[in-house]
């Protein structure tokens, strides 16, 4: 009985290396050890080794030696079923694998201000249904300031947002480079541009610091030594857009911000000159994330789009 316990456990913990099975198949298909050691370009006495051991490691004969040569017995071909098997499942791993390989994948959170938002991820995300279905999108909405925060703080992986500030653990790629409109209610102008010193001189509904446009508008004012008439303060494009619609005021955005109440004349839109405020629209990825071939196709397409985007005008 104590024998018979302990072959039964050394058969169940038996864990042959793949190429035991691979020169047990070749002499069964052989059926002859110089042949099938031909075939593996080896030694026939080091095969003979192998499948020595491997019955020695099963505890039974899976060849019967004969003058024909070698035969299967009862046991090998049992043996010979399950490795034929074992090794169609090892590659068809291995064609899965590498079939996958070079397939970017995974999860990447994208962050996006409201505006830019509004155009991009719409085609964004049909595009990755369409093109990269293994990748799964996760958006966020934010101004660039908070998103910068996130960004450093590993929550997204990828970031679109205006004049990214320098940093060595941030990359930054610029899309466009978009002008800043004085906008008011529909009627409310009397000329076709404006000048930033008349601009800040208009009751101005406008997001409080440290928000990005803010900040560039500020800094923009101080070098002509013009003060923002600020009546109102909101950080939500959405209520701050409403505000003017409703004539509380005027506000200073992209034409981008607008294009919507522009074409559905709920808004109007004029330059603001001498001088212009560019403002960078741009990609951020963390340094140490860049290399993620999923982070770098979502990157790839929201360029692409941004580039359509302009083309057709939406962007200015």
């Amino acid at each position: 009985m104590a024998e018979t316990a302990n072959t039964a456990g050394t058969i169940g913990d038996w864990q042959p290396e793949l190429r035991t099975l691979r020169y047990f198949l070749c002499v069964a298909e052989e059926k002859n050890m110089t042949r099938a050691s031909g075939r593996l370009r080896i030694a026939q006495p080091a095969l003979s080794r192998q499948i020595a051991r491997l019955e020695t490691d099963l505890g039974l004969q899976v060849f019967n030696r004969t003058a024909r040569g070698m035969e299967l017995t009862e046991a090998g071909e049992i043996l010979q079923r399950r490795a034929y098997a074992i090794m169609a499942q090892i590659a068809q791993a291995h064609h899965d694998v590498t079939a996958h390989a070079d397939r970017p994948q995974g999860v990447v959170v994208v962050g996006m201000p409201p505006t830019p938002g509004e155009f991009i991820t719409p085609p964004l995300l049909s595009r990755i249904k369409a093109e990269y279905p293994e990748i799964e999108l996760r958006f966020i909405e934010g101004f660039s300031n908070a998103l910068e925060h996130r960004l450093s703080q590993g929550e997204i992986g990828l970031a679109v947002m205006h004049d990214a500030p320098v940093r060595n653990d941030i990359v930054t790629t610029d899309l466009l480079v978009e002008h800043l409109y004085l906008i008011g209610p529909c009627g409310s102008f009397d000329k076709d541009s404006y000048t930033l010193a008349e601009a800040a001189a208009m009751p101005l509904i406008m997001p409080s610091r440290p928000n990005f446009l803010r900040i560039l508008v500020d800094t923009h004012a101080d070098r002509i030594g013009a003060q923002l008439n600020i009546v109102q303060r909101v950080d939500g494009v959405w209520h701050l857009k409403s505000l003017v619609r409703h004539g509380h005021g005027f506000s200073i955005l992209t034409y981008g911000g607008v294009l919507s109440e522009v074409q559905n004349r709920t808004l109007e839109a004029r330059p603001i000159v001498e001088p212009q405020m560019p403002w960078t629209l741009c990609t951020a990825t963390k340094a140490d994330q860049r290399s993620k071939k999923a982070i770098q196709v979502v990157e790839a397409l929201v360029r692409d789009i941004v580039n359509d985007l302009v083309r057709s005008g939406i962007w200015r």
